[in-house]
């Protein structure tokens, strides 16, 4: 009986620990209910030529789930004063300034979709930023939008640009 009640405990105790490990999750919302459309992997490419910096997008959205894993990984800029073949020569190199930013929150009302990344360090004016993102379902595959970014610290101007996701696989 004993051994029973010691196997419960260490069964509970790694069950806690692994729900501790998990990381959270996108909340995904709808105003009219019906998620379905956001269900499955999406991959996708954002660009800002104010900032020139450009990324990749990656969303995961199972089918019954109210939560999504998503993250934009965010790339620098190339340094201006090099020449287009010193660029070309260190494209491959791991770029140490990239980053990965969580989705925080998706929100899809009918064709439409919003949502927040977590806040951020911006790398030009080295203070957080809250990126917001607006979108519209092109296709049953396809969503394209804009995003803005706002500074934490006045005296630094609101940037923005464009995004795209396709859905690569439906889940």
């Amino acid at each position: 009986m004993k051994r029973l009640a010691h196997l419960c405990a260490a069964a509970a105790a790694t069950s806690l620990m692994s729900c501790a490990s998990h990381p959270p999750q996108t909340q995904v919302t709808a105003s009219d209910f019906d998620l379905n459309p956001l269900v499955g992997e999406w991959r996708g490419a954002y660009s800002s030529a104010q900032t020139g910096r450009t990324g990749t997008i990656a969303l995961t959205l199972r089918a019954g789930e109210s939560s999504a894993t998503g993250n934009v990984v965010m790339i620098p800029r190339p340094d201006s004063l090099l020449t287009p073949a010193e660029r070309e020569l260190v494209a491959n190199v791991g770029a140490p300034g990239r980053s990965v930013i969580k989705m925080k929150f998706i929100r899809k009302e009918g064709g439409n979709l919003t949502g927040t990344l977590d806040s951020y360090q911006d790398p030009d004016c080295g203070c957080p930023v809250i990126t917001t993102f607006q979108g519209t379902f092109r296709d049953a595959r396809t969503i394209e939008g804009t995003f803005s970014t706002v500074p934490s610290q006045p005296g630094h101007g609101v940037t923005g640009g464009t995004w795209k996701m396709t859905r690569v696989k439906r889940l």
